[in-house]
């Protein structure tokens, strides 16, 4: 059926807006259970929202983060489900720059408490007792959830904007096994989902 400006409306199930990592798994998933779906994409061209990798000129780039963490193993399962030979392994070092210091990403306890000092430290670490004893019931933001897994304070000291703070220099891997390619599973989850 033709709606408002020669757009054509069809009927599905459920329709999921952006063709990400997350879109493209929930319509993976939906689509197995036997429900019809459509997936809304602004970009014309490519699928993978921020975990795509573009060609340009010869050179692929990644666009965003390439790496998935998961303690679930029915998140693994699912990846090696849609892409059982399609996963590269490559080495890889991620770290955080933080006023003048690299801390290992993830956090390796030890170095990131020597790297903040004593006082920072002794903070960090009654902080990071309370939320393993006390920890937030009702996880509603990444702030919840990183200050459940690592306590508030230091939460706060990575958080907070400084002159001397960039960014994590993210690199891809896929935990335990260190396989990754996010691009490749966007690709597949969408031939999946499309049929």
């Amino acid at each position: 059926m033709a709606g408002a400006g020669g757009t054509v409306r069809t009927s599905v199930d459920v329709a999921i807006i952006g063709a990400g990592p997350a879109g493209l798994t929930a319509a993976y998933l939906l689509t197995k259970a036997g429900y019809s779906v459509s997936i809304i994409e602004k970009d014309e061209r490519y699928v993978g929202g921020i975990s795509r990798t573009v060609e340009h000129e010869g050179y692929r780039f990644d666009i965003g983060g390439h790496r998935f963490f998961s303690k679930s193993q029915a998140v693994v399962d699912l990846w090696n489900e849609i892409l059982p030979d399609d996963f590269i392994e490559r080495p890889r070092m991620s770290r955080i720059y933080y006023e003048g210091k690299f801390y290992s990403y993830p956090l390796r306890a030890f170095e990131a408490l020597g790297n903040l000092g004593i006082v920072r430290s002794a903070l960090c670490m009654a902080s990071y007792a309370k939320s393993r004893l006390f920890p937030k019931r009702e996880v509603k933001s990444f702030q919840d959830w990183v200050s459940n897994q690592f306590g508030e304070k230091l939460f706060g000291f990575f958080s907070r904007p400084t002159r001397k703070r960039s960014g994590a220099c993210h690199a891809t891997r896929f935990p335990p096994t260190g396989r990754h390619s996010a691009s490749r599973a966007c690709r597949s989850a969408a031939r999946s989902s499309t049929g």
